[in-house]
């Protein structure tokens, strides 16, 4: 007899780990399926911030006005490898037609939509599984390194507030007040007080995946070679088949070539990003900071100090490039002087954000089978969006209702997506 109440979940990163954690509390069978360790994917190397304030596309005519300066700027913050150059080419067409006034707009609703939904997801979360002092409340700075960008930065400051995102424009002093550390390489700054972050994303998966065993989940590790419908069912090929009623595709950057199993093709690029990590380096930092001058990221997690940086069209298979980490040195040596002895040992990482031309995440099921639903595509926004992502796929598929604002996110919103055999 068929049992509708087991689910299989692909992909045992923040995502996964939190959306099988919403299927077992509706009463479901969950199998949980990857081929490495939960969270050793792209959520290992997060720089752990809940970014509610990112309401912004990424593909804007502001970005792709900067996009030559970057690609060209020795330690810029843009790279497209040659050898990834044919697939990255398609998307970057994409990604600019997503830059229309009216595709913007469009995708700024959406993710202020979801992101206002974000923290109070992760503390509902977090909470029911006794988990609650992994999330830190925190202030977040948006600095700059030269009075120059004053106009930039009162601009930015205006536009969080046009969104319902406190903020305001702070001057040296007041940086430096916040953020001593800063104090000698910093002009001004634009401050969200209300702001949040994890104490180490690598720490919470592990915990999250702890109370999934507990509450009676089972873990495969092997690779997913293939997902099919099956009689109302669905069968998952992991080293052995597996049969559910349900399955939930949440594989990050690899989501893309599952889904061609179903006629299925999305623009989804790989996009690269960096990390390096002092481990020694605590209490540097009151809460994170990101540079408008570098483009980079640096968060003072509980694990140590993380820098986080680039956008890398490289795909899926390609190799880390060793000049990222050089110039990941460069930026954090030149904002925070006091790193530089530790920075020769720093650990370095590099992970694959699953990114969508339009910016906008992939949260849907199926058109002809709704037992088989999709999460991902949440390009810089993962550990952000995990906790509503999961609320939301998991309840469209359990009761196969979905709110209207949903719709932005549909599998179906792109023309290449052929034929959902």
């Amino acid at each position: 007899m068929k049992n509708d109440k087991t689910c299989i979940i692909v992909g045992a990163g923040m995502l996964g780990l939190c959306s099988a954690l919403e299927f077992l509390k509706r009463g479901y069978q969950v199998t949980l399926v990857d081929q490495d360790e939960p969270g050793l994917g792209a959520t290992f190397g997060n720089a752990g911030f809940i970014a509610t304030e990112l309401v912004d596309p990424l593909s804007t005519w502001s970005t792709i006005k900067s996009a030559p300066a970057l690609l060209m700027r020795r330690h810029g913050a843009l790279a497209v490898p040659a050898a990834n150059l044919g697939n990255s080419l398609p998307w970057m067409t994409r990604f600019a037609l997503a830059a229309r006034p009216a595709q913007v707009a469009h995708a700024r609703s959406a993710l202020a939509w979801i992101n206002r939904q974000a923290v109070p997801a992760w503390q509902r979360i977090l909470a029911d599984e006794n988990l609650a002092g992994h999330l830190v409340a925190s202030h977040y700075l948006r600095v700059w390194e030269n009075a120059s960008g004053q106009a930039a930065a009162a601009q930015e400051a205006e536009f969080y507030q046009k969104w319902g995102i406190e903020a305001r424009l702070i001057g040296k002093e007041e940086t430096a007040s916040l953020e001593p550390a800063l104090r000698e390489t910093i002009n001004h700054a634009v401050v969200l007080p209300h702001a949040h972050r994890l104490q180490d994303p690598y720490w919470l998966a592990q915990a999250l995946f702890a109370a999934f065993r507990q509450r009676g989940g089972n873990f495969i590790k092997h690779a997913v070679s293939r997902i099919r419908a099956e009689n109302g069912q669905v069968r998952v090929s992991a080293g052995q088949d597996i049969l559910a009623g349900q399955a939930l595709v949440c594989a990050g950057a690899y989501s893309a070539r599952l889904l061609r199993q179903f006629g299925v093709s999305i623009p989804l690029m790989a996009e690269r990003g960096y990390h390096l990590h002092l481990p020694e380096t605590r209490g540097l930092l009151q809460g994170p900071i990101c540079s408008a001058d570098r483009n980079i990221f640096i968060s003072q997690l509980d694990s140590g100090l993380r820098i986080v940086g680039f956008s890398e069209l490289g795909g899926v298979d390609l190799p880390p490039q060793p000049a990222r980490f050089d110039s990941l040195r460069h930026h954090l040596g030149g904002i925070l002087p006091q790193t530089r002895t530790a920075l020769p040992a720093a650990e370095e990482w590099m992970g694959r954000r699953p990114t969508l031309p339009d910016s906008l995440p992939v949260i849907d099921t199926h058109p002809h089978h709704p037992n088989i639903g999709f999460a991902f595509g949440h390009q810089h926004m993962g550990i952000t969006l995990a906790a509503i992502s999961a609320q939301l796929i998991s309840q469209k598929m359990s009761a196969g209702t979905s709110p209207k604002e949903l719709s932005p996110y549909a599998v179906t919103r792109f023309k290449m997506a052929g034929s959902f055999s």
